[in-house]
C-alpha cells in the first residue's frame, strides 16, 4: 500500500479530475436534504433520510467572506495551485526534516465502556455495549405541533473520565417566536443535570470537554459571528476565549492552553488567524497570534503530547499543512494543500491522516484520497480513494472511514440477540458506507452501508472538529457504534460492530432505537 511520491500525486490528481462528476452525483442527494431553516422540532413519523448539514443557515464560505476584512469573497473562492511533485513549499518537507515527535504508547482499556445516544424522541440515553443496561440522562423531550412547543436534546459528549456527559437542549414554548439553546452537564450514571449556559440569541452546535474533565468549552454562533465560551463543569462565570467566524479550536493535553482558528483563510493579515490561548481553568490567559497566516482548513490539532501543533499556513501563494512547535512556529511541511485540509493526529502521535478536498454544495466533503503520513519514518500511503470522513481508533492502528456509496441498499442490522432484523426497504439511494482500515497493511473491512439521520449529518461537514470531542470507537479499539435509518420499519437503529479475533470481519448487532451514538473514552 505504500506508494512512491510521484505515484501518490498522480493518483490524487486523477481523483481530483473526477470531482465534477462526483459533485453532480452528490447534487442528486438534494432530494434528501433538510433545509437548515426548517423547524428542528417538527414531528416526523419516520426519521428523515438526509445527506446534508443543518448546523447553520448560511454557508461556511459566506461566513468566511463576512468575517474576513481581506480577502474578498471572490478571493476566498480562488482555487489553489494543483499539488504536484514539483510544488514548492516555503518550509522543508517533514519527510526530510524528520522532526523529533514525542510518541505516546496507546493504553486502550479492556473495559467495554459506555455508549451515549440520541433516542428517536429526542432524549439522551447511556447504555452498555449490549444495550441491556440503560440509563436515561433526559426523559422530558417532547414535541407539540398544536401548541408549537417542544424540547429536544443534541450533541452529547463524554468527559475524558467518562463520568459526565455534556449536551445541548433546544426548546421553544407557545407564543415564543424563537428557540432557546442551553448547555447542560449530567452524571453518566444518571441524576440531576446542571444548566451551564442558556441563550435565545445564539445557536450552540458543539460542546467539548477539557482533557482534565473540569471545563466545558462550547461554540455559540449566529449567521455573522461566533464565540468560544468556557465554563467550569459545575457552572460559574462564563469566559469568552475568542470571537470570529468560522470558529474552531483544540485543547492541549494538559488543559492549560488551546489552539484556535478563527475567520477562515487569509491571504493578507486581518481577522483570520491561528492563536495559542493559555488557560487556567475557565480563566483566559495570554493569547498569542501565530505569525503564519491560516490557509484552507478548519480545526487545528495539538499533538497528543502537547509539543507540536498542526495547521494549514498560507505562504507564497501556496497552502501548506505544517507541523509547528508548541508556540506555533512552523518546523516543516507535511503536505501542500490544493483545496481544504481535514486532518487528525493518531492517538499515539506517530501518524497524521489527511483529506485534501472541498465541501460539496450540500456541505459533505467531496470524496477524496485519504492519506496517512507516518512521521516516525517519513513516509506516506493512500489508504482510501474516496473518503469523506474518518475517526482514529484508540490504538492508532486503524481508521473508521466513511464514504458515500451510490446505488446501494442499507445493511440489515442484527438485534442484540444476534438474530437478523427485518429486511430493509429495497430502495437504492445514496448511503453512508462505513469501513475499518488497517493503516499498517491497508486492509479494509466493510462494516455497513447506512442511511444516516439528519442528526448525524450535522456532524459531517465539521467532522474534524467533532472528532476532537467524540468517537464511534470503543475504548478497547475492537468495536464501532453506528446508527442507520430503516425505512421499512419506520425507525432508526443503533448497532455495534465487533471485530473478530483475526480482525478480518465484524459482527453487527442492533442494541437500541436511536439516531446518533458515540462511545465513552473509558
Amino acid at each position: 500500500m505504500r506508494l512512491r511520491g510521484d505515484e501518490r500525486v498522480m493518483r490524487q490528481k486523477a481523483l481530483k479530475e473526477r470531482k465534477p462528476n462526483r459533485l453532480a452525483s452528490l447534487a442528486c442527494c438534494a432530494a434528501l436534504v433538510l433545509s437548515a431553516c426548517s423547524n428542528p422540532l417538527r414531528r416526523e413519523p419516520t426519521p428523515e433520510l438526509a445527506l446534508s448539514p443543518t448546523r447553520t443557515p448560511v454557508s461556511q464560505r459566506e461566513q468566511i467572506a463576512r468575517a474576513q476584512s481581506t480577502p474578498t469573497a471572490a478571493d476566498t473562492a480562488t482555487k489553489q495551485p494543483a499539488s504536484t511533485a514539483a510544488t514548492r513549499t516555503r518550509y522543508a518537507a517533514c519527510s526530510a526534516v524528520k522532526p523529533n515527535i514525542g510518541r505516546i504508547a496507546p493504553s486502550p482499556t479492556s473495559s467495554g465502556g459506555q455508549i451515549v445516544y440520541l433516542t428517536t424522541d429526542g432524549n439522551i440515553m447511556v447504555t452498555d455495549p449490549t444495550g441491556r443496561k440503560t440509563t436515561a440522562i433526559t426523559s422530558d423531550a417532547f414535541i407539540s405541533e398544536n401548541r408549537q412547543a417542544g424540547r429536544i436534546y443534541q450533541f452529547p459528549a463524554f468527559s475524558s473520565d467518562s463520568r459526565f456527559v455534556a449536551f445541548v437542549s433546544l426548546s421553544t414554548s407557545e407564543g415564543f417566536n424563537g428557540f432557546t439553546s442551553t448547555v447542560h452537564v449530567a452524571p453518566a450514571s444518571g441524576g440531576a443535570m446542571t444548566d451551564l449556559y442558556s441563550t435565545s440569541e445564539w445557536n450552540i452546535p458543539y460542546v467539548d470537554w477539557s482533557p482534565d474533565g473540569n471545563q466545558v468549552a462550547f461554540l455559540t454562533i449566529s449567521p455573522r459571528d461566533g464565540a468560544i465560551r468556557v465554563v467550569g463543569r459545575s457552572g460559574g462565570k462564563i469566559a469568552i476565549f475568542d470571537t470570529g467566524s468560522p470558529t474552531y479550536w483544540h485543547w492541549r493535553a494538559d488543559s492549560a492552553a488551546m489552539v484556535t482558528h478563527l475567520g477562515g483563510r487569509a491571504t493578507t493579515p486581518g481577522r483570520a488567524n491561528v492563536s495559542i490561548i493559555e488557560a487556567k481553568g475557565s480563566v483566559k490567559g495570554k493569547q498569542t497570534v501565530i505569525e503564519a497566516l491560516p490557509g484552507a482548513f478548519q480545526s487545528p490539532h495539538w499533538s497528543p503530547d502537547g509539543r507540536h501543533v498542526l495547521f494549514v499556513a498560507y505562504t507564497d501563494n501556496q497552502d501548506e499543512l505544517v507541523l509547528a512547535d508548541a508556540g506555533g512556529k512552523p518546523i516543516c511541511t507535511l503536505a501542500p494543500i490544493e483545496d481544504n485540509a481535514y486532518f487528525a493526529w493518531s492517538p499515539d502521535g506517530r501518524r497524521v491522516a489527511v483529506l485534501d478536498t472541498a465541501p460539496a454544495p450540500q456541505g459533505i466533503p467531496i470524496p477524496a484520497a485519504l492519506t496517512v503520513y507516518d512521521l516516525a519514518v517519513g513516509k506516506s500511503a493512500t489508504i482510501h480513494d474516496e473518503a469523506s470522513m474518518f475517526f482514529w481508533s484508540p490504538t492508532g492502528n486503524k481508521l473508521a472511514v466513511y464514504s458515500i456509496a451510490f446505488n446501494t441498499t442499507p445493511t440489515p442490522l442484527g438485534d442484540a440477540g444476534g438474530k437478523p432484523s427485518a429486511p430493509l426497504a429495497q430502495t437504492r439511494s445514496p448511503a453512508l458506507r462505513i469501513e475499518i482500515v488497517d493503516v499498517n497493511t491497508g486492509a479494509k473491512i466493510k462494516v455497513a452501508d447506512t442511511y444516516p439521520s439528519r442528526q448525524f449529518i450535522q456532524y459531517f461537514p465539521y467532522f474534524d472538529q467533532y472528532s476532537r470531542a467524540v468517537t464511534p470507537w470503543s475504548p478497547d479499539g475492537r468495536r464501532l457504534v453506528l446508527a442507520s435509518i430503516s425505512p421499512s420499519r419506520e425507525t432508526a437503529d443503533i448497532a455495534v460492530a465487533t471485530l473478530n479475533a483475526a480482525g478480518s470481519s465484524t459482527d453487527l448487532k442492533r442494541i437500541a432505537a436511536g439516531t446518533v451514538a458515540f462511545w465513552s473514552p473509558k
